[in-house]
């Protein structure tokens, strides 16, 4: 094999086979390297086919001089941290997006409480005050029919009508 001063400055003119000929020394090495930081090889392919993709693009622009292993590695690494980067940030906006979708459906869920006990809370006052006045400790004092029946001096068959009446109602708001 050439040496790497050598194959430089036969790529820097567009020798395609001394390109293939740095592609194939160092390939390998630098995909196990990706390969071991990433731990996924279609991802360490991608960046290793990136780097020597920028390596012939900008071509005209390396550096016999330079010690091009170490220009490799470099390179390698960067392209590394662009993905992680990338995908980290891929992960956050879906996160992020997922948030913002859960608060949107619970404050809409919210209004669409607070307006359902709203018409609830006007159907509940509109209706005859011993309906409404049942009702209410059945549903907000939690007292069983016979309790309220006993309080208020009614049977328990007139107060489960009352709240039969009542229940009736509101269901038709909820229709």
């Amino acid at each position: 094999m050439s040496s790497d001063k050598h194959l430089i400055r036969a790529v820097k003119c567009g020798d395609k086979k001394s390109f293939d000929e740095l592609f194939e020394k160092y390939y390998d090495r630098y995909f196990s390297f990706a390969c071991a930081l990433l731990h996924d090889a279609d991802a360490a392919e991608d960046i290793l086919q990136n780097v020597f993709l920028k390596i012939w693009i900008g071509r005209d622009r390396l550096d016999e001089s330079r010690n091009f292993e170490s220009y490799l590695l470099v390179s390698v690494r960067n392209e590394i941290f662009d993905h992680l980067r990338l995908k980290y940030n891929q992960t956050s906006v879906r996160d992020d997006v997922s948030e913002k979708e859960d608060a949107t459906a619970d404050i809409e869920a919210g209004i669409a409480l607070t307006e359902t006990s709203a018409i609830m809370n006007q159907k509940i006052s509109q209706m005859p005050p011993q309906r409404q006045r049942i009702f209410m400790m059945s549903r907000y004092e939690n007292m069983s029919s016979k309790e309220i029946a006993d309080k208020l001096g009614l049977s328990v068959r007139t107060v489960d009508n009352h709240i039969y009446l009542a229940l009736r109602e509101l269901k038709q708001i909820i229709s």
